[in-house]
């Protein structure tokens, strides 16, 4: 069963570097090529590294515990790839993007640690883990979305992070519960349900995050074109006041009615007065 999980990891990542990688060739613009630049890569370290996993590398026996420690490689090279890809999405400062990696880069490490590490010791090393783990989710919810939704304002820039941020967390988050209940933690999944878990997974926040990805950026650049349309129509709110106040635009403004009291009537300089009489 382990085996049949890896090859579907295989298959499904190194489709999905194909597909990117033909975008990248194929993309309209600057932006757009290096989205699919950077999935490109996630999906070809990840299809590279699960070929080693068909040949047998890449595995060994800590403790007791049979793991395949070269995931550990797949993720610490292809997650700062997809914080690379939220920030380009967000145009996200420096200083936000290098605490991400910072946090990231410390959360696969010691979740490493974790792995070779003999009881009970794995366990706090795998806490450590999560107290960094934490702080990405703390600065994707705080700093990242505030400057994304500075940087894309409006209701669809808003409704496109939350979805995406919603995703990204809800799929990161499965990763350390798949940890705890398999043979690195408490040992409830067997290694075939593990290999099961970490794979879906695998594909759905690299491959299938890639594509909300490109999805989003879609979104975001038809309300950007919108907003720099020069051709300016009165919003529709904007009539409806109008009709109901009972506005007409042929009607006479009283304003200049009023330097006229009797507008109907001819100006007596026109008309056949008194004065024009011989």
């Amino acid at each position: 069963m382990t085996q049949f999980w890896i090859w579907i990891g295989f298959i499904s990542m190194t489709v999905g570097a194909v597909v990117f990688g033909m975008g990248a060739h194929r993309a309209r613009s600057e932006r757009w090529r290096r989205l699919f630049v950077l999935n490109f890569f996630i999906t070809a370290i990840a299809s590279v590294l699960y070929l080693a996993m068909l040949m047998g590398q890449g595995q060994g026996v800590f403790y007791g515990n049979q793991t395949f420690w070269v995931r550990y490689v797949t993720w610490f090279l292809s997650t700062p790839l997809l914080l690379l890809v939220l920030s380009h999405l967000a145009k996200n400062r420096v200083s936000t993007v290098g605490a991400l990696l910072g946090a990231n880069a410390a959360m696969i490490a010691t979740g490493f640690v974790a792995t070779i590490s003999p009881r009970p010791i794995n366990y706090v090393w795998y806490l450590v883990s999560c107290g960094f783990y934490v702080g990405v989710v703390f600065l994707l919810l705080g700093n990242y979305r505030m400057e994304a939704q500075q940087n894309n304002p409006g209701k669809v820039g808003k409704s496109a992070f939350s979805r995406l941020l919603t995703v990204h967390i809800v799929l990161w988050t499965a990763y350390p519960v798949v940890w705890i209940l398999a043979g690195t933690g408490l040992g409830v999944l067997t290694s075939g349900l593990e290999s099961m878990f970490y794979t879906l997974l695998d594909i759905t926040s690299k491959v299938g995050f890639g594509f909300l990805s490109l999805n989003t950026l879609q979104k975001l650049e038809t309300i950007s074109n919108y907003r720099e349309d020069p051709v300016y129509t009165e919003p529709a709110q904007t009539k409806s006041v109008y009709a109901e106040s009972g506005y007409r635009e042929d009607a006479v403004d009283p304003a200049s009615s009023a330097e006229r009291p009797y507008p109907d009537r001819p100006s007596p300089d026109k008309g056949p007065g008194i004065n024009n009489r011989r």
